[in-house]
């Protein structure tokens, strides 16, 4: 893939993704684990994480919280890397941007 290519599909993401530096714990069919949250977007998050996981499967993720309330989603992993993994989202996606902050 040439750099114009990349620079072509990012350009076709529906929502702007946004930075994030913060720990995150998720739960997926090897148990609970925990990992840093790299960015998001109203439609998914990339999680830097050691655990190893497949394309496809179905994660439960909570989120930061604010105001002492705890947010849980789910999402399915899409794109695995050396690095971690890329979720998209499902159901109720404003969630993200209400809830995770700095």
């Amino acid at each position: 893939m040439t750099i114009a290519d990349k620079k072509s599909n990012m350009d076709k993401r529906i929502n702007k993704r946004r930075h994030y530096s913060g720990e995150i714990f998720f739960v997926g069919k090897n148990g609970f684990n925990e990992g840093w949250l790299k960015d998001f977007s109203r439609s998914g998050l990339f999680i830097i994480t050691k655990a190893r996981l497949s394309a496809g499967e179905i994660i439960t993720i909570a989120l930061p919280f604010l105001k002492n309330k705890k947010v849980k989603c789910k999402g399915q992993i899409l794109r695995c890397t050396k690095e971690g993994f890329g979720i998209e989202l499902f159901g109720d996606r404003s969630v993200v941007d209400l809830w995770i902050i700095k």
